[in-house]
Parts: C-alpha cells; structure tokens; sequence
C-alpha cells in the first residue's frame, strides 16, 4: 500500500504467488491508470511510462534528497525520489513476498485436496523414499536410512502419539494422530476407527461419510469379494477425510455371545470365516484405497465385562487354533500395525505380554509391521521391552522418553522402523504428501467438512445390508400354498412396533459416546448419518398397501392387523463397548410374542424383522410365519430390509453365529478377575454341541432350493500336501439365488486330538447367482495346514495322520454330503470314501461306507 499525500491512497495489487514480473505488471496497470497525457516525467524501468500530475507535484513537495543518496540513486530532482521510493518499496515488501511465496511452497507440501477415488496402487508416486514401490524394495534397509538421519526427539514423534487433553482429541486431530517428521519429508499418521465406517467424533462429521453395516454384516454375507468393496470403498473416504490409517479390523473370535462388542468382529463365531474374510479387508484397504490397516485386539479379547483387568486364560494350542487364525490372515495379507488390547493373557497386560507379543505375533507368525496398544491400554513403560511399539493416544507419559530410557540400545530405533516399514508397506505414504494434510495444521478443512460420500458407496451399503440379511424361517400363508416371503405388490401390509420407524436422533447420540440404536452400535465403531432410512421409509412407496403402527403397543397393532394380508413385526437389541449385553432377548419381545400370537388367532401370517447385534434368543419362532434378522447395518437399513421383504434380493446371507434355543445354553462374560477359558477348543458354535439351537451356525434360507450331488474327490495329495475335491450345486427353484457351501473336517480319533470338536469349519464359497436349473461345480482344496494341530512342545504346528472325515453342507448342522480319506505317515496313496449321502450315527453325521 503507498501513500501518495494528497492523492490519496493507491493500493498496487500484490499477492503472495506474485513477484519479479508479476509485481512489476501490476504497478505498470496502477500507475498507467493515473496517466496524464501531459506528464513529462518517465517512470524507471517502465518504457512509454510517465508520472501522473497529482505524484509529479507529490515529488515536489517532497525534500530534497541528500547527496549521499542521490549519488546512490544515480538521479536527482523527481526521478531520483521516484528511484528511492520504489527502492524502498521492494525493501519494505520484499520479505513479505518471500515469506508467502514460501508458506505457499509448504502448505502444497503437505495439504491438498483429497485424491480422487482411484487404485493408489496404480499411481504411487516417487517421493523422499526414493522412488516407487516394486517386489525388490529392501523396506527395512530404507527405514534404517532414516532413522539414522533422526535426531531423539523425532523417533519418539513416531512412537508417542499425540493430540488428546484427556479423553477428548483436539480440533484438527484424528481419533489417533503421529505428528509429521518435516525435515525428513515423513508424514503425519492420521488414524480413525473404521468397523462400521469413519467415525464421527464431531457433530460436524456427520452426513460427510457413510455410515456402513458393522462387520458382522459382512460375516453374515460369507462373500470376500463383497469385503474387499466395502473395505475399499470405505478406504476411499478415509483418504478423503485425511486419514491414511483405518483402525481395522476387528477379529476376535466369538467366545461370549452377551459381548458388547461382537457386531464389531468380522470372525464371528469360527477363525476359518475369520481367515477368510480378514484377508479381504486389509487388502480392501491398503491395495485398493491406499490406507493402512490396523488389526485388532491383540489379544483373547472376548468380554467387555472387567475389560481392562479380566485375566483371559487359555494355553498356547487353544491360541494357536481357535483365536490366533483371523490375525495371522491378516499378517499373511501384509496388515501394517495390529493393536493390543486392554485385558490380561495369563497374568500379564496383554501389551505388556512378550509371549504374545514378540514370540507369538512378531516372530513365530513374522509380522513385521508395528504393535501400537488401545487407547490408554498401557499400564507402563515395560509394554516396549515386551514388543509394543506405539503409545496410543499419548498422554498417559509411558512411552516419554525418560522413561524408555532402560530400553537395550536400538529398541526405540526398531519401533521407529516397524512404524515406517508398516506404513510405507502397507500403500498410505504411496501417494505424494502433497495429498496430506498435516496433523496439527490444517487438517480441519477435510476432518469436518469435506464430503467423503457418494451415492455410489450409498448404494454399495445398501447392497452390502442386503447381501448380510438372513432369512431364518419362510412358512407357507396359512391355508395358501404360498411361501409368506417375499411379499407381493398390492397386498395389505401391516408394519408393526417401533423398531420399524425408529428415528435417528443424532443430537441425542452424541451426548454420549456409547449410545447405541438398531442401525449402529454404541462406542468407537459408532457412525451417525442424517440420511438413515427406516422399515417403515424403506417399504413405501415400493407397491404396498403399508399400514403401521409404530409403537409396541398389542391393541394397536391388532387393529392394524385386521384386514390386512400380512403383519410384518420389528423388534431389536442394541450393544456398545464398554460393557455386555445383560440378555440376549430382544427389547419387544413379549411385544413381538403378543403380535405373532394376534397373528395365529386372526389368520394372519406374521414375519418377525430382528434387528441384531450378534446372538439373540427367539422363543416367538415357532408362531411365527417367517423370520429375517439383519445384523446392525446402517443408514440404509430400511431400504435393505425392503429388498429383501419384497424379494428384489434373494437373501443369501448365513448366520456367523449360533442362536441358541435358550439364554442358558450360552457362555456367560466372566464376572471375576481369572477367566479361564475351560471350554478349551470347543469355543464359539462348539459350545452348543450335543445341545439343541434355534438357528445354528452357517444357516440361512432361500426364495430358491439348492440340491447337492458329489463330484470327484482326489484325496492323494499333489506336490504341494494338498488334496482337492468338488461338489455340484443345482438351482431345483423358481428364483435366481446363491447359495454358501461349507466344508467341514473332522479330524482322527487319537490320544492328540481328543480335545477337538467333532469337526471344524474348513473352507466355504459362495455360488454365482444360478438361475433356476443351472448348476456350478465348486472345488475345494485341503493344505497340509488343515491336517495339523498346535504342538504346544515344539511350539509348531504338528501333521495328524489317520482317517479323517469331510463334510459339505449348507449349515453346521446341514450336511449334505460326507466322505474320508486316511492320511498315512510316509505315504502319498491313501484309503478314502468318497463324497456320498451321510448317515447319522448318534446324533452324529458319518459318511455312508465308513
């Protein structure tokens, strides 16, 4: 800005991406504007430019110059003050040109724009790690290059987090934040819960990002190919949130059906489902969206119950073979960071637990990435000399450096490398950190208003809600031969209860972080949307004549019911961390019984809709006409629930879990400080054997039938160990649909393997969609991983050898098909049975020629 005395004021534009040229073009338009075409005076540097009258008689009134300067100047009278002034002029605005210039440089550094929704993998860029990503990179030989370079005070930037006063993160941190190292062109790490999608911690969040089905959903669906989409699609908006690390996922096997917390853990009730579907994840996430994975909790986390103090007890083959398999898939697919978690394992903190941490984790399964504790899981400093290499959320001092300072000499240095190699490995430095926002800096902008969404991934929700729904019971309409499912255009539906309009009062959900409803669960995988659809939105508009109640009172909905064609009835239970469920009824059950009941007495079909955070009891099933349960599953849970209703989705979806005839049957939290896991191997849907169940695991119906015929079977293993067999599935229905074949193996009967269930989930596959007649062929193959167990002597897995049975079916308790082989030491040449029709043997189901 110049003052030009009684001119006035005259600003020469100037912007801090402007300077040499750009500056002087600008003060040629300013000046050139103030021209008069009588001015003798030439302004310097500017051919055909002259001073204006009002500046010529402004540099009159100005002193004379001193000698000194004039000689400086080169000129004297008016040109030599107009020298002067300019001279001062770039003096005086110079810095300030540089300064900007400057900022501009480092905020296009570290922050940008989100990226587009494309493969990262596709187009990593060459940035201070030298180059791009190949099969050859030396990860470890890098990271060891910059950690050399680090002074103290930046390694243990990458170690103790920061970002939180309390219990609360600050204004433009993530839920868990690692600050850049700038000098070295290191990132921040952002980091985000992720089991149901981006977690809204502020109001602000809300309606910018998905709220997805929880995981269970997706264990429900049995479909890996469906997990590696969502975990893609959900990576997508962490990195448009600007967050490159998604705290996920969560795979704990089922051990207590009450656990707050199970719609978070995608294994279910079995680790074979774990294996499968956890691989998808972490691949979804960081080959597909270039966001590092974080499997979690590390582990025998099965309670909420005295969550930071209960003493899980199991041995190492219980580990080994029941709840270790979901997090060595995810170590196999090159997961970046696993979590701790807050309870104790056989005495020990579980950080604080080098058996597991270091001996198991870190070198009998290899993972190479870092082990980072749940939020303030750490009780001290000791969780670093037993393998944990992050401090999370920071500041609770353990990991301070006075307090590492015992550590053996390069143990802060190898928790450094373990982070960096994690995250370089895992795809989410692979874009340039131009694409970064910098923790700390201005990661408000893509936190709390950039819109992460898109009706494209609303439309994959709806999919993925539908593709995890589980029809449990279809009778036929009293009197009719049609099946009550799916409802048909024009007919008079009365929908019933609460639950199917619940609202979505997100003022009053973030009151308090646990508070949980049918579509979300309460806690740290909490996701709120403004744009949740309900039962009764979902069905209208869809060719019903809908009718509803929407409170759980019985004479309203009976009034409702009459004249109605079909009653469809919703109830639900609701979990969050922090603590278990108290039962697993649902919340309107005699409501629900009442209604089915109406139902029985009117002529009325009536189709119970469940809303489900895992395991839930169903006494109203046999009154009941029909049964749908959906795991919590989001903002398009409405639109979900009336694909399915209606049959625009031939439901496909199996249960992860056990329903069990009655809450008594199921294991209970543990209520004292010791839990030892007495059940040993027979955890999960094992502990209802010999017990009758309302649904048991692996089950679900069709609007279609599925026949099962065997095909070959070739039991003497190839090069690899391994031996495969297939199996023929054919559509005999009217409906398009797919069906879920599992394989399950029982294991020889010896003195080793007395302890193990009847038989174990193997291996499973999901059909195409067959149309009706239509038949696929599905192959399974046997590893020599399969025909072992945990020697917990030689701390490896040991081969069985004898007669081993094989089971195919659509349930655990559905088996359609059943053979043998014999796996004899020292030989490749086997006896075997092939796949036939099983026959009961107690209870128990045996192959037909053994």
């Amino acid at each position: 800005m110049f003052s030009f005395g009684g001119g006035g004021t005259r600003t020469v534009p100037r912007s801090p991406g402007e300077g040499g040229k750009g500056s002087r073009t600008a003060l040629q338009r300013e000046l050139q504007s103030l021209r008069s075409e009588d001015e003798e005076t030439p302004i310097p540097f500017i051919p055909g430019a002259v001073v204006p009258r009002v500046l010529a008689e402004d540099l009159d009134a100005v002193p004379a110059l001193p000698e000194a300067l004039s000689s400086l100047s080169g000129a004297t009278g008016r040109k030599g003050k107009l020298y002067m002034l300019l001279i001062f002029f770039v003096l005086l605005t110079m810095p300030a040109i540089v300064v900007a210039k400057l900022a501009e440089n480092f905020s296009s550094y570290f922050h940008s724009k989100p990226p587009s929704a494309r493969s990262v993998v596709q187009a990593r860029a060459a940035w201070f790690m030298g180059g791009g990503e190949d099969a050859g990179t030396d990860y470890e030989a890098w990271a060891k290059g910059l950690v050399a370079q680090m002074t103290t005070e930046e390694k243990f930037r990458l170690i103790d987090a920061r970002g939180y006063s309390g219990w609360t993160a600050l204004e433009g941190y993530f839920v868990g934040s690692i600050l850049a190292v700038p000098r070295l062109g290191i990132p921040s790490i952002k980091m985000q819960d992720a089991e149901a999608g981006f977690r809204t911690i502020d109001k602000r969040m809300i309606g910018t990002v998905t709220s997805w089905p929880c995981a269970l959903v997706l264990s429900a669906s049995w479909d890996p190919q469906l997990t590696w989409k969502w975990a893609e699609a959900m990576g997508q908006e962490f990195r448009a949130k600007g967050a490159n690390v998604a705290l996920g996922p969560a795979v704990n096997v089922h051990r207590v059906p009450f656990n707050g917390r199970n719609a978070e853990y995608i294994s279910g009730e079995d680790p074979a489902l774990g294996e499968s579907l956890v691989p998808a994840y972490v691949k979804g996430l960081q080959e597909g969206a270039g966001v590092a994975a974080v499997v979690k909790h590390f582990t025998l986390n099965q309670q909420e119950t005295l969550r930071t103090t209960v003493n899980s007890q199991a041995d190492a083959r219980v580990r080994w073979e029941q709840y270790y398999p979901p997090f060595e898939a995810a170590v196999n697919a090159g997961v970046a960071a696993v979590m701790c978690s807050y309870n104790y394992v056989n005495g020990l903190q579980a950080c604080s637990n080098h058996e597991v941490i270091t001996d198991d984790l870190k070198s009998r399964m290899g993972f190479e990435g870092w082990v980072m504790s749940d939020w303030w899981a750490l009780t001290g400093p000791e969780a670093a000399a037993a393998g944990t290499d992050m401090d999370m959320p920071g500041n609770d001092d353990n990991f301070a450096k006075h307090k590492l300072d015992s550590l053996p000499a390069g143990r802060v240095e190898e928790m450094v490398m373990r982070t960096l190699i994690g995250m370089r490995r895992s795809g989410a430095w692979s874009e340039p950190p131009s694409f970064d926002c910098r923790v700390g800096c201005d990661c408000g902008d893509s936190l709390y208003s950039v819109n992460a969404t898109s009706d494209e991934h609303v439309a994959l929700a709806r999919r993925i809600a539908a593709a995890g729904a589980v029809l449990l019971k279809n009778d036929p309409i009293p009197k009719k031969s049609d099946r009550v499912l799916p409802l048909k255009a024009g007919q008079k539906v009365a929908v019933l209860g609460a639950a199917c309009d619940q609202s979505q009062d997100v003022d009053a959900m973030m009151k308090e972080w646990t508070a949980a409803n049918y579509y979300v669960l309460g806690g740290s995988s909490r996701v709120l949307s403004p744009y949740t659809v309900s039962v009764v939105a979902g069905l209208k508009g869809r060719g019903l004549d809908v009718r509803t109640s929407a409170e759980d009172s019985l004479a309203a909905a009976k009034n409702s019911m009459v004249g109605s064609d079909v009653a469809v009835v919703c109830g639900g239970a609701t979990a969050a961390e922090t603590k278990d469920r108290t039962t697993l009824s649902l919340d309107q059950e005699l409501f629900i019984q009442g209604v089915v009941n109406a139902g029985v007495e009117l002529g009325i079909p009536v189709v119970v809709l469940a809303f489900a955070p895992g395991a839930v009891t169903t006494p109203w099933r046999d009154a009941a006409t029909g049964v749908v349960t959906m795991f919590h599953s989001g903002q398009q849970t409405g639109h979900a629930a009336a694909d399915i209703l209606l049959g625009s989705v031939n439901p496909s979806g199996r249960l992860p879990v056990t329903f069990p005839a009655q809450e008594a049957d199921a294991t209970r939290p543990c209520e004292s400080a010791n839990c030892p896991y007495t059940e040993g191997l027979k955890g999960g849907w094992h502990m209802y054997q010999g017990l009758p169940v309302a649904y048991p695991f692996g089950f679900g119906l069709s609007y279609t039938e599925f026949e099962y015929t065997a095909g070959s079977m070739k039991t003497n293993s190839d090069a690899n160990g391994r031996r495969g067999m297939s199996v023929n599935i054919r559509n005999v229905g009217a409906r398009p649909g797919s069906d879920i074949v599992q394989l399950y193996v029982g294991f020889p009967v010896s003195a080793t393997t007395q302890d193990e269930p009847a038989y174990r989930l193997r291996h499973f596959k999901k059909t195409k969609e067959l149309q009706p007649g239509e038949s696929e062929i599905i192959e399974f193959e046997l590893s020599p991983r399969d025909e072992t167990i945990w020697d917990s002597s030689l701390n490896m897995w040991d081969m069985v050898f004898g007669d081993y049975t094989v089971f195919v079916g659509s349930s655990s308790r559905d088996l359609h098909l059943c053979g043998s082989f014999g796996n004899q030491l020292g030989s490749d040449q086997t006896r075997w049975v092939p796949l036939g029709k099983c026959r009961l043997e107690n209870g128990i189901a045996k192959p037909t020629g053994a």
